[in-house]
């Protein structure tokens, strides 16, 4: 990460999909989670034009110049739900607020899109994801076993 990184977040251009999905790649292989996150259809374009788009749901990026460097993604649920999916930092600017961006433009645009409630989950081995979903906010609701694995819902009103 440069010093002066100028993060900028916007919804997924097609040019950027590729970036985007070997990040979310990469995150994924990091924790161990293809066990129970293998099929990444959803980031396909052609699936992510059906599962991203208005009204159904919300692909952003974030940037540093060229670089995409984050993700995050909102899939409707119901009228008042929406999942909070798809989010990936680059190790490098994990420490940086880049996450706390790219879930700040998630939640402004929820808000504004009518939904009261985000839903997330995660696996039991996503520590660091989940200390920061409750820093801002989020609790726990729910564990199962799913494919061997412990996932642990989250949830926030808005």
């Amino acid at each position: 990460m440069t010093e002066t990184a100028q993060i900028e977040i916007h919804p997924v251009e097609p040019d950027e999909i590729d970036a985007a999905v070997e990040l979310v790649k990469g995150t994924l292989a990091e924790y161990d989670a293809y066990d129970y996150d293998s099929d990444v259809n959803d980031l396909v374009p052609d699936r992510m034009e059906d599962l991203y788009e208005e009204p159904k749901g919300r692909f952003w990026v974030a940037k540093d110049g060229e670089t995409v460097v984050g993700t995050i993604a909102l899939r409707r649920l119901d009228d008042r739900v929406c999942r909070l999916t798809r989010l990936s930092v680059h190790a490098d600017y994990r420490r940086h607020d880049v996450v706390q961006q790219l879930t700040a433009v998630f939640e402004e645009y929820a808000r504004g899109a009518g939904y009261r409630r985000v839903v997330a989950e995660l696996l039991t081995r996503q520590k660091p994801a989940a200390t920061f979903l409750e820093s801002v906010g989020y609790q726990e609701y729910r564990r199962t076993l799913r494919q061997k694995v412990v996932v642990v819902a989250f949830e926030k009103t808005l």
